[in-house]
């Protein structure tokens, strides 16, 4: 008979558009793309500017901004997270503009409203090329 295997965490696939975000991930930096022709500022990464299909490259962002909107998780889709509720989603407006989708962090993100202010903490995987960009309440 088989053994049961513990229930583990979806990591996301790197693929090479996106390798140079989880690099800098990995290093603890947050790095969006910018076009060279036109100046947008864009996240998810992508292989042309999504305004003018020009050509991008990529720049390091202060990892800050001000959550748009959250939701609690009280029930995990994945077992692998039945420990961590209630988790906080959250959208961020990042400083540059645009916006991500991430998770809440922290002593106190039960006190989380809309227009408070966050910055990133990398979260290690298990995976050790993987670092997620989740973020915390800034402090005053």
């Amino acid at each position: 008979m088989a053994e049961a295997r513990a229930p583990q965490k979806n990591l996301p696939k790197i693929n090479p558009v996106d390798r140079p975000f989880w690099e800098g991930a990995a290093k603890n930096k947050f790095l969006l793309q910018k076009c060279k022709s036109c100046g947008k500022v864009q996240f998810f990464p992508r292989v042309a500017c999504v305004d003018c299909f020009g050509e991008l490259s990529w720049l390091e962002a202060k990892g800050t901004g001000k959550i748009h909107t959250f939701t609690l998780v009280r029930v995990p889709r994945n077992p692998a997270f039945k420990e961590e509720v209630p988790i906080y989603y959250i959208n961020v407006i990042l400083d540059e503009g645009v916006i991500i989708e991430s998770r809440l962090l922290g002593d106190n993100k039960e006190k989380v409203k809309i227009g408070d202010r966050v910055k990133v903490r990398y979260e290690q995987t298990h995976n050790p090329e993987i670092k997620l960009p989740c973020f915390e309440l800034a402090t005053a």
